[in-house]
C-alpha cells in the first residue's frame, strides 16, 4: 500500500526531495486509487500547491503546526496518554510492532509519530496494518480538524488517512472532540504553561482504563466523517 508511503512523506519534515519527487508520489497515489472523490481531489490540490511553495517557507509553516505546541502534535500518544506512566509502555509495544516488519526506529526517533507509523503501515498486511490505524483514526481525525479550522492544507492529508482507515467516525464527534482537544499556543508563555501541565485527550478517556497500547480515544456512534 503505496499511499500510506506517499502520506507520511508528506506529513515528514519538509526537505528539497520531496519537492523534486512530487510529481513521482503523486503517480503513485493515482496508480494505486486507494483515495476518491473530494479526498483525492483536495489532497492533489495541496500536493500542488506544496511543491509550488518555497522550501523554506513550508519549513517555517511545518514547524509552526507541528512543533510548536501540542494541539497539531505528530506523536499520537501524546494526545492520549499525555505523559503518563501507560505512554511508555504503549510505546514499547508499538515498537515491538515496527520490528516484526524490520522496521527500525532512529536514534531521537518515537514509535507513535504518524508518519512513521504510516511507513509501518505500507509494508504491513492489510488487515493488520488497517486495524492499527483504524484504532489511530478518532485521534488523527481530530487532529484534521484542527488544522482545518486553521485553513491548513495538511488538513487534507489528514482527511486522507482517515478515509483510507475505513473508520467510522460522525463528522459531529470529530467537531466535539476538537472542541475538547489539546488548545493552540499564542504565546511562548502559554506553551510552557502547556508543557508544564500535560493533559489527556478529552474528558471520556479514561487513562486508568487504557490497555498498554490501547490510542483509542471513546468511539464514535457511527457514520462516515465527510
Amino acid at each position: 500500500m503505496r499511499s500510506f508511503r506517499v502520506l507520511a512523506h508528506l506529513l515528514s519534515y519538509p526537505q528539497a526531495q520531496l519537492l523534486e519527487n512530487m510529481g513521482e508520489l503523486t503517480t503513485v497515489l493515482s496508480d494505486e486509487g486507494l483515495l476518491k472523490g473530494r479526498v483525492q481531489k483536495n489532497l492533489l490540490k495541496f500536493m500542488n500547491e506544496f511543491a509550488a511553495t518555497d522550501l523554506m517557507e513550508l519549513q517555517e509553516q511545518y514547524v509552526e503546526l507541528f512543533d510548536r505546541g501540542r494541539a497539531h502534535c505528530l506523536h499520537l500518544f501524546e494526545h492520549v496518554h499525555g505523559e503518563s506512566r501507560f505512554r511508555g509502555q504503549a510505546m514499547v509495544d508499538l515498537a515491538d510492532k515496527y520490528k516484526t516488519k524490520g522496521l527500525e526506529i532512529g536514534t531521537g526517533e518515537l514509535p507513535d509519530y504518524l508518519p512513521l507509523m504510516l511507513e509501518f503501515i505500507s509494508i504491513s498486511a492489510a488487515d493488520e496494518g488497517l486495524e492499527l490505524l483504524e484504532q489511530a483514526a478518532p485521534v488523527i481525525a481530530t487532529i484534521g480538524e484542527k488544522l482545518k479550522r486553521r485553513k491548513s492544507g495538511y488538513a487534507s492529508v489528514f482527511a486522507a488517512v482517515v478515509a483510507l482507515s475505513g473508520a467510522k467516525i460522525t463528522a459531529a464527534d470529530i467537531e466535539k472532540a476538537a472542541d475538547a482537544a489539546l488548545p493552540d499556543i499564542k504565546s511562548l508563555d502559554e506553551l510552557d504553561e502547556q508543557w508544564k501541565e500535560p493533559e489527556a485527550f478529552s474528558e471520556g478517556l479514561d487513562c486508568d482504563t487504557c490497555g498498554p497500547d490501547d490510542i483509542i480515544i471513546p468511539q464514535a456512534s457511527g457514520g462516515v466523517n465527510g
